[in-house]
């Protein structure tokens, strides 16, 4: 089963958990400074590496725009990543829990990513990578400034970890410009669906740390968690006060929205997001009750546009819109009436 299937702890406020490891291999210089053999021979190297973990290896410049697309929508490529495939590759689980990038910004990108709020068991399955692939990779690394990677940014443990946030109330009261102007001061960072340089959808948002130098691994984590932490409980706080001022409001949003999603024959990407959204508030606070989260967070990837046009064939906008529809009727349909 994919992870991100599951909904995982707090699943009702945290979407996902990611840890991320920047490696680069000693005596070569950075990616968008090697030669096309030397690349080819840094990709070599550790793909027999990581022959141990029994990961899939997928050639990124080789296969078709598509399934590049399919990789960023299930968050395991950035979208940088979409059109920057010269010789890059990536290394894969079957649950596609561990991605390792190679070739990218950095020769090494190890990110593991987990349901629901669980940065400590990203950050083992990350460190059990690391360990496998160090056995046979001399790593660059100095004593006093930590790993060598090309954005100074990531100096030192090489480590950016991040929570993927559904807030959809602290959205609708305006608090979210607060926490971004707030969680810059504690070293951490806001990002949209993507990473850095997208926005958010559905009220979803990427929290991570921005500090990896002169701070350790379980440092930069528990700074991290103990901000999630807060959120989660201003969220659910505010949530709680909404029902309770606004509930008729809040109770129309969601049944508007489930109604749509159960029944509309078009449906864009975009407009797939904020009902999926507003469905999973929905679920959250009891208003709809025979809906799982593990069915919403899956059509919030599989009703991608690479996802859908990749299991129909090549398809106009309009017919991809129409079978997005039939997709989500029929996972709704699946898992029963939401009363």
């Amino acid at each position: 089963m994919k992870w991100y299937i599951d909904s995982g702890k707090e699943g009702d406020v945290v979407i996902s958990s990611r840890v991320r490891l920047a490696r680069n291999l000693k005596g070569y210089p950075f990616t968008h400074n090697l030669s096309d053999g030397a690349l080819s021979e840094v990709l070599q190297k550790c793909r027999e590496a990581a022959r141990p973990l029994g990961l899939q290896y997928l050639s990124v410049d080789a296969m078709p725009p598509i399934n590049r697309q399919i990789l960023m929508e299930r968050h395991i490529i950035s979208p940088q990543m979409l059109t920057a495939v010269r010789k890059r590759a990536v290394l894969l689980s079957e649950d596609e829990q561990i991605s390792i990038l190679l070739g990218e910004e950095d020769h090494i990108r190890i990110q593991c990513m987990t349901a629901g709020f669980d940065l400590e068991k990203a950050l083992e399955l990350a460190n059990k990578a690391d360990d496998a692939l160090e056995e046979s990779l001399d790593y660059g690394f100095s004593a006093q400034y930590g790993y060598a990677t090309c954005c100074p940014t990531n100096t030192g443990t090489g480590m950016r970890a991040s929570c993927m946030l559904h807030l959809p109330a602290l959205t609708a009261n305006g608090y979210i410009d607060t926490l971004l102007s707030a969680v810059g001061k504690v070293g951490l960072t806001v990002r949209g669906l993507y990473g850095e340089g997208t926005k958010a959808k559905g009220c979803m948002y990427q929290i991570s740390n921005q500090i990896t130098l002169g701070m350790s691994e379980e440092e930069s984590l528990k700074r991290l968690s103990e901000l999630v932490k807060m959120v989660i409980d201003k969220e659910r706080r505010t949530r709680e006060g909404i029902k309770r001022e606004r509930g008729d409001k809040l109770t129309d949003l969601v049944r508007r929205a489930y109604g749509i999603l159960q029944s509309a024959y078009l449906m864009t990407s975009d407009e797939a997001y904020k009902l999926l959204s507003d469905a999973r508030l929905g679920v959250a606070t009891g208003i709809l009750q025979g809906l799982p989260l593990e069915a919403v967070n899956e059509l919030t990837i599989t009703t991608g546009p690479a996802h859908v046009a990749e299991a129909h064939g090549d398809v106009t906008a309009e017919h991809r819109d129409k079978l997005r529809a039939e997709i989500i009727r029929k996972k709704i349909a699946a898992s029963g009436d939401s009363r």
